[in-house]
């Protein structure tokens, strides 16, 4: 004769409390999303007081196919090589407190050649300030 339990519990979890949770999460934040107002009023920073100071800056370019020009002398391309020793003979020229060289790049010039002149300028503790456009 068997006197053992027959019907016994089971330890099993269940899914379906947690995917009526996850279901009633997606509605919440849907309601919520449509909710939320597409055009907050956000209060920036103007840039009136944080200009670059009013020392003489160095403007280096550096164009799509990957040369460099000085903004005195648009007509005449450089390689870096070349273009290396005149930057550092007129940063280092006879306006001392001439330690800002401004960087503009071409949307389409490689990055290593705008890093290369971020290092020089880091190198010679010149600020180097970079211009997107």
């Amino acid at each position: 004769m068997n006197l053992g339990r027959r019907n016994r519990v089971k330890a099993e979890g269940g899914m379906s409390s947690m995917t009526d949770l996850v279901f009633l999460m997606l509605i919440f934040f849907i309601i919520m999303s449509t909710m939320s107002e597409p055009g907050i009023p956000v209060e920036l920073p103007s840039g009136t007081t944080g200009g670059p100071p009013d020392k003489p800056v160095l403007n280096v370019g550096i164009t799509s196919d990957n040369r460099y020009l000085l903004t005195d002398d648009v007509d005449k391309f450089y390689s870096y090589e070349e273009i290396e020793p005149i930057i550092i003979s007129k940063m280092n020229s006879d306006l001392s407190d001439n330690d800002i060289i401004k960087i503009s790049g071409d949307k389409d010039a490689d990055y290593q050649y705008v890093f290369r002149l971020i290092a020089l300028a880091k190198d010679n503790e010149w600020k180097p300030i970079l211009v997107f456009e």
